[in-house]
């Protein structure tokens, strides 16, 4: 399975059969129960249906966590350009990946993956968002810094910056107490 930010594009293929014609389909609920429909059809139990799809930034999780939940062997892979160039394969589409990956799936037979724990998104988000105010706060220290090297500082754009970089202070310390119960 091709992973994309709004959609998924899968191929499969039944032990000793030809392979699918490749389906994409959108990554909502809808979207995804039409992708189940149509593995059900081949009349395979999930349990004994291996997805391989790539892990393309966080666009993958949702879905990998509803077909684990609806009871299919999910493997999660890194990017698999490197296999492709193995096969040669020099055009890059969604229908053409979705292809290689089930190539992919059938000779390495990856190993089944398990989605992490709660704990992981409490952190998760709340790391990045900690991460990026932390960024944010820097760059208006850093004009502020240059800003009070100017011979003449005008104090309303020296107050509003003062007060964005407490905010920033107090949004970051929330998170923290946000963080610090999920790590003890």
């Amino acid at each position: 399975m091709d992973i994309a930010a709004a959609t998924a594009t899968a191929a499969w293929q039944l032990l000793d059969d030809t392979p699918s014609r490749p389906m994409t389909f959108d990554q909502t609920p809808t979207g995804m129960r039409h992708f189940q429909t149509q593995l059900a059809a081949t009349g395979v139990v999930p349990a004994q249906t291996l997805v391989v799809m790539e892990a393309t930034g966080s666009y993958w999780m949702t879905l990998a966590t509803t077909l684990h939940a609806a009871g299919y062997a999910i493997a999660v892979i890194n990017p698999a350009h490197a296999f492709a160039k193995a096969l040669l394969k020099r055009v890059k589409t969604d229908p053409i990946d979705a292809h290689m990956l089930m190539r992919l799936a059938a000779l390495l037979q990856p190993s089944a993956w398990e989605p992490p724990p709660a704990v992981y998104h409490e952190l998760v988000q709340r790391l990045g968002q900690r991460d990026d105010l932390m960024q944010v706060r820097q760059q208006f220290k850093n004009q502020l810094h240059a800003l009070v090297q100017q011979p003449v500082v005008v104090a309303s754009v020296r107050t509003r910056l003062e007060n964005l970089i407490t905010t920033l202070t107090d949004e970051i310390a929330t998170l923290e107490a946000e963080i610090a119960p999920a790590l003890a």
